[in-house]
């Protein structure tokens, strides 16, 4: 089952390379990186249970986590990507069967079925979905959304919920918003990751911004 779901098979020779080992932890993301290390050392029991993971920073949540920190903070570029591509390569190298996929490429696999020259149909693309013993999206909620997308999306989680399947996402909203995103199942998505789900809120510095000011 690894040989057909390798986590990082799809990745670049720099995002192999991003291990918990090697990424840059400090005050502002020990405690998540704490809880994403400590997902992946016990994910047997989490693919026993069916643990999800929401890994999330709303930049409605900016003002009022900086006041509390006492800190300027970003919702943007402070490496939720970053972190489940360290995840997805642990898994990788404990040959841990798990698809890592954005939510534009996901749709767009299931979209190319519908071609004349597809080898496979909608359903066997929907089934790679809704049984893969870990599915790690994206970038989940920022897709071009119309009633087709939003009963895709809601189909598969739903059915991972059914079935106890690991399903760990990026996003870029919490909870309470999601409705505000996906008006049709955007309620009925939000309760049910709200019922599965560990969360890892990371609001902090730019890390882009940060590594573009690096003096060379």
């Amino acid at each position: 089952m690894f040989k057909k779901y390798n986590a990082s098979e799809t990745f670049n020779a720099k995002e192999r390379g991003y291990t918990f080992k090697t990424a840059t932890i400090d005050n502002m993301n020990r405690e998540q990186f704490g809880k994403a290390i400590d997902f992946v050392k016990n994910i047997k029991k989490h693919i026993e249970d069916g643990t999800w993971l929401y890994i999330f920073g709303d930049d409605a949540r900016v003002n009022e986590v900086s006041r509390e920190k006492g800190a300027i903070l970003n919702a943007y570029g402070t490496g939720k990507t970053y972190l489940m591509q360290c995840m997805a390569n642990a898994f990788s190298l404990r040959k841990i069967p798990a698809i890592y996929v954005t939510e534009e490429q996901l749709f767009n696999d299931i979209k190319s079925t519908y071609s004349r020259d597809s080898e496979e149909s909608e359903d066997e693309a929907l089934q790679r979905y809704y049984s893969v013993p870990i599915l790690m999206i994206d970038d989940i909620f920022t897709a071009p959304y119309k009633e087709w997308a939003e009963g895709k999306l809601y189909s598969i989680l739903d059915e991972r919920m059914k079935n106890d399947k690991v399903t760990i996402m990026t996003s870029n909203y919490s909870l309470g918003r999601i409705h505000e995103r996906l008006k049709i199942n955007g309620g009925k998505i939000g309760s049910r990751i709200k019922g599965q789900a560990e969360q890892i809120e990371m609001l902090g510095p730019d890390r882009r911004v940060m590594k573009r000011d690096e003096p060379a």
